[in-house]
């Protein structure tokens, strides 16, 4: 159990404040994508389902930590087996997104396999909460319902399989990069694809080495939950940011400047990444 001093508390609370507007505005931002993704019938390709997929995944996971408000007006702590329960899909749809994200890179895979392939590895933390559950009460953060060496487990797994993702986005990055016959287009729709996947995973790496660090210094058990919080925001923020990435890069801004309408520009690019990716061999026309 904490024991945060009242000044603790006072910077537990801005920290928390932060960490938790990253993930409101990334909930915001990737169920918007989703939607956008479900209700256009022309976004019905494996790799269109996919970016969907992840965004909706994304926006699920976000709701996690919101799930700690408790600690604005109190000391946060709850049951453990409520906060497993809280927070069982957000963990799976974490370990979804992050597969998700590895299998838009993995081009030669059927879409059987990829979702096949998500939805195993999404399993994984539920499985890892089921294992190894201890009973108490603590504050109900991302990494609470891991206990004992689970919490060590999940960190390995989500390292590994973003270290993955980055080693197979470079992969295809200098494949495409030396192959003369991509199209411009193409050579776009992955660009926009690689910096979401930077972000994305480098959001993780931060958050990752942030927390590497601060827990090799000598501090107490109240300073190191305060990092975690700190630590999330790398990733939250990452997250958040995806939406704002595919409409920057889509080069549709004087577009939405005279369309008064975020969904429209969104679903052009949306279809141009769809369309470049599906035909390496073309041009994609407005």
């Amino acid at each position: 159990m904490l024991n945060l001093s009242a000044s603790q508390w006072v910077v537990a609370r801005i920290v928390y404040g932060m960490l938790a507007s990253c993930a409101f505005a990334g909930v915001c931002s990737n169920l918007a994508l989703a939607l956008v993704s479900y209700r256009t019938p022309s976004l019905r390709s494996s790799c269109d389902i996919l970016i969907g997929l992840c965004a909706l995944l994304d926006g699920i996971h976000q709701f996690g930590p919101l799930i700690q408000f408790q600690v604005l007006f109190g000391d946060g702590e709850i049951d453990n087996f409520t906060c497993s329960m809280l927070q069982l899909l957000p963990e799976m749809t974490l370990f979804g997104e992050c597969a998700c994200v590895l299998s838009i890179g993995i081009e030669r895979l059927t879409a059987v396999v990829y979702f096949a392939w998500i939805l195993v590895f999404s399993f994984y933390p539920a499985y890892l909460m089921i294992a190894y559950f201890e009973p108490g009460r603590h504050i109900c953060s991302v990494p609470a319902p891991f206990h004992g060496d689970s919490g060590e487990k999940w960190v390995r797994a989500l390292t590994a399989v973003n270290s993955t993702t980055a080693v197979t986005y470079c992969v295809v990055a200098v494949a495409i990069s030396k192959r003369a016959g991509v199209s411009p287009a193409m050579r776009q729709a992955f660009r926009c694809v690689f910096i979401v996947m930077v972000v994305d995973v480098g959001g993780w790496a931060l958050c990752n080495g942030f927390l590497t660090i601060a827990f090799a210094l000598d501090v107490s058990a109240e300073t190191q939950f305060i990092l975690l919080w700190v630590a999330g925001i790398f990733v939250n923020f990452g997250l958040a940011a995806k939406a704002s990435i595919y409409y920057t890069v889509s080069q549709c801004e004087l577009e939405a400047r005279n369309v008064m309408c975020y969904n429209k520009p969104l679903i052009v690019f949306l279809r141009k990444i769809s369309a470049a990716l599906k035909n390496n061999t073309g041009d994609i026309e407005d």
